[in-house]
């Protein structure tokens, strides 16, 4: 049933969910899909994971917490899981299970960059050969393809453009049931809504951020408690407890220019002699300090990449009996000092042509290819040395930070400064998958067989600065200049309409910011999924009444629901950064912020390069405003309408501001001694469980051989004393009774600690084996009792007897059928046994 009022609709299917918002009426195909999913969807608890996908228990968990999420009416879930544990992996098993469960046909899986994308629907492929895959960026691929793999950008692009043969839109409100987000944040939540806004479909979040440090918004997008996601996986369990990660060493190196800069006169004569040459102005002057960020930004040093380089030839992990370095990547600071690198690097080791190392930044035509390169043998292929493709070590400016999977990687270099611990543990997780079959050599352990660790080179302090700083330091989120310029005209007009401002130079000026913003909202395309959307808004907007004295409510419904639409017809980049930056100004000195003084700073900044060129005739003819604005008598005035008339006059000068101030990159030879080295100190768990259901999973899978929970595990029923030492367990050390009740209900001990480690399978055999010895079994009664034992293994137990007469037990013949009535008795006996163990309690 649909309900609509023009410019929201409603949608409700009484047989499964609540009515709730979609973006439009379904299309005839997705709606008989929907009438047909009501017969077909089976209980997702009884389709079995396939081992062949997922084997891992907690990859397994992580599907059924989804599956429970599901069943409980919950559209949105979100799987925390440290890089190297399996997410992509983790989403095939998922999209396998609610597929063959009914629940899903479509699937749409977003990706924020091209190589991530090419790299989940490879995975796919492996993952599951029989469905049909679409890469969106690729012309060759038939967009009507099971699941479509996409970028952010693409996708929003394609619903709006990608067509049927008949001419009808391809990607329908309902054209997709499951879109799976890679690595899910708030930004491209924000920035993209209007995907998840217009397609109706359940929404599964993947991300390698640990859940204290998924930001608010993202649980509030998933609609779920903060700190609290649907599954959780941290990378101290999978490398400590379950060995599915290996663990790293780290060698930290200081070198002084890295940490504390370069001083003139702390030079030797050599080098000082080096410096003059190297670092003199055209105006002959000279500075006597260089600060450590501005090394390797726009000033390289010959002798500190030398030294890099060397020490990860020397002393990384090598491979081919030594006489090789393994697969490595530095992290470097920007794409001159990627270049500077791989040109010392060849300078260095001639010996390898050219090809042994190579950078890989996002303006590069061939990157991709070197990236797929790089990652030979790619995975699941068995790890074979002769398969490794140069290049060998990989020169990275962003783009290999985050979601590249090369499980033979040995070694990384931090050869820049990183301080968002987030990005820094996703630049970690780089190394951290495990690769069975690799014969490494490091200076631990010498020669040895399988990946037991991998190394990080540390020179910028990174190490050093998440061990002063634990929670490191936070981003901000980005805007478009169209959309941040035009949050500020808003909060201008919003200004302009107190009394302070009553005057008519100021109700003229209100007047030309309502004409601008009016007019961008008008010129919004009703045509696009983004902007229908929010038609409400729009609609309300594009009468400029409403502009005569807006309410909070609408400074609120402007900014949040228009501005991100918006755009300007404005070649000049650098005369809009300088009208926001000038607003920016305007209402600092409105509001009283404290950020005008640095704004007042950088505008006396901009005026001085300003004079500086003069002899240009557009900025000759604004110098009498410009050697206004450095005098006291301006900034005392304090004039809004001063500022505006500077904002008007000098934005088409700024232009005139950028060639000059682009810095040349400075090379230089000089001696940068090491002051301070350091290895092995790791840092104390980026990220600790604290929501007591996680530390339940944890201490049941870390505790699997522990008295009681190995009886469990082997069917045998609990004493007293059992019995009393897991309530102290999960009631008293791990948390409350209340705590316990709130997770878990009145589910008894015994039955949880089945669900979680699960019933060994010969003990499972044991108590069926005289059954199936006794009986004069045929074949299909052979299986179906395999089922049985399959499914006791992998849930602990049967809930109910009833289950037996329910998938996957029903085919290709039903348990009345198949048996007879001595012989179902004796199955459900047996079926009691295994569960009625796990909850009775023996003397």
């Amino acid at each position: 049933m649909f309900t609509a009022n023009g410019f929201e609709t409603y949608f409700w299917d009484d047989k499964s969910s609540p009515q709730r918002k979609v973006s439009g009426i379904f299309s005839k195909d997705d709606l008989q899909k929907l009438i047909n999913r009501r017969e077909e969807r089976k209980n997702l608890d009884s389709i079995i994971i396939d081992d062949k996908i997922t084997d891992r228990y907690y990859q397994k968990e992580a599907i059924r917490a989804v599956c429970d999420n599901i069943k409980h009416g919950y559209r949105r879930s979100l799987l925390v899981m440290a890089t190297g544990t399996g997410k992509t992996r983790t989403a095939s098993s998922l999209t396998d299970v609610l597929s063959r469960g009914g629940y899903i046909t479509n699937v749409l899986f977003l990706a924020d960059r091209t190589a991530l994308v090419k790299q989940a629907k490879d995975d796919f492929k492996n993952y599951l050969p029989d469905m049909s895959l679409c890469n969106l960026l690729s012309n060759k691929d038939d967009k009507n393809a099971r699941i479509v793999f996409s970028t952010y950008p693409t996708m929003l692009n394609s619903i709006d453009s990608t067509k049927t043969e008949s001419g009808q839109i391809l990607f329908t409100p309902a054209h997709f049931d499951l879109i799976i987000v890679d690595e899910a944040h708030r930004s491209i939540f924000k920035k993209y809504r209007a995907i998840f806004e217009y397609f109706d479909a359940l929404i599964v979040g993947l991300t390698a951020t640990p859940k204290t440090e998924v930001d608010r918004n993202t649980y509030d997008f998933f609609e779920m408690e903060h700190g609290v996601p649907t599954y959780a996986y941290d990378y101290e369990t999978a490398r400590d407890i379950d060995h599915v990660l290996v663990p790293y060493h780290n060698i930290e190196t200081t070198t002084k220019f890295l940490e504390e800069g370069i001083t003139y006169d702390n030079l030797s004569d050599e080098d000082k002699a080096r410096y003059e040459e190297d670092f003199i102005d055209d105006d002959g002057s000279l500075p006597d300090f260089i600060p450590s960020p501005k090394l390797n930004e726009f000033v390289f040093n010959k002798k500190t990449v030398d030294l890099v380089l060397q020490d990860l030839m020397t002393k990384g992990i090598k491979v081919a009996g030594g006489d090789r370095i393994g697969k490595s990547i530095i992290f470097a600071q920007n794409k001159k000092h990627a270049q500077y690198i791989v040109e010392r690097f060849d300078a260095l080791y001639p010996q390898y042509n050219g090809g042994f190392c190579k950078r890989i930044i996002c303006d590069d035509t061939y990157a991709q290819t070197v990236i797929d390169d790089f990652k030979q043998p790619a995975a699941p292929t068995q790890y074979n040395i002769e398969l490794e493709k140069e290049p060998h070590i990989a020169v990275s400016v962003d783009m290999m930070d985050t979601g590249i999977d090369v499980p033979h990687i040995l070694n990384l270099v931090f050869f820049k400064k990183v301080r968002s611990k987030t990005k820094f543990w996703q630049m970690l997780g780089r190394g951290t998958r495990i690769c069975k079959g690799i014969e490494c050599v490091d200076s631990k352990d010498g020669v040895y067989t399988d990946k037991r660790r991998f190394y990080i080179f540390d020179y910028c302090g990174n190490f050093e600065f998440f061990r002063q700083n634990k929670d490191g330091v936070k981003g901000n989120e980005t805007q478009t200049l169209s959309e941040a310029i035009f949050i500020k005209r808003i909060r201008l007009i919003h200004h302009f309409q107190e009394s302070a401002f009553a005057e008519d130079t100021y109700i003229k000026w209100r007047n030309d910011l309502i004409d601008i913003v009016l007019k961008q909202v008008q010129a919004l395309n009703t045509e696009l999924v983004s902007v229908r959307l929010q038609l409400k808004h729009i609609e309300k907007f594009k009468n400029a009444d409403y502009f005569v004295c807006l309410s909070e409510q609408d400074k609120h419904e402007l900014i949040s629901f228009i501005a991100p639409l918006v755009y300007m017809d404005e070649n000049d980049e650098f005369a809009k950064r300088f009208d926001n930056f000038m607003y920016g100004l305007m209402l600092s000195q409105i509001e009283a912020l404290s950020s005008f003084k640095r704004a007042k700073k950088q505008l006396c900044n901009i005026v001085v390069e300003l004079e500086r060129r003069s002899t240009i005739p557009q900025i000759k003819l604004k110098l009498p405003l410009i050697h206004t604005i450095g005098t006291d008598e301006f900034w005392d005035a304090g004039d809004l309408i001063a500022f505006e008339d500077v904002r008007t006059a000098l934005r088409e000068l700024i232009k005139f501001l950028v060639d000059g101030n682009a810095l040349n990159p400075i090379y230089t030879d000089l001696a940068d001694p090491i002051i301070n080295t350091k290895e092995g100190d790791i840092l104390d768990p980026g990220y600790e469980f604290q929501d007591y259901k996680l530390k339940v999973n944890r201490y049941i899978e870390q505790h699997k051989d522990d008295l009681a929970i190995w009886k469990l595990r082997n069917n045998l029923p609990l004493t007293p004393a059992d019995y009393q030492a897991l309530a102290n367990v999960f009631t008293k050390e791990l948390g409350s009774e209340e705590d316990y009740k709130k997770e878990f209900g009145e589910t008894p001990f015994g039955l949880l600690i089945r669900k979680i480690a699960k019933l060994e399978y010969d003990a499972a055999m044991h108590v069926f084996s005289e059954f199936i010895n006794n009986q004069s079994l045929n074949q299909h009664q052979i299986v179906f009792v395999k089922k049985v034992i399959d499914y006791v293994v992998q849930n602990g137990y049967i809930e109910n007897v009833s289950e037996l007469m329910k998938p996957p037990f029903d085919k290709p013949m039903s348990f009345i059928k198949l048996f007879d009535a001595k012989e179902q008795e004796r199955i459900i006996t047996l079926v009691n046994l295994i569960k009625n163990n796990a909850v009775k309690i023996v003397a």
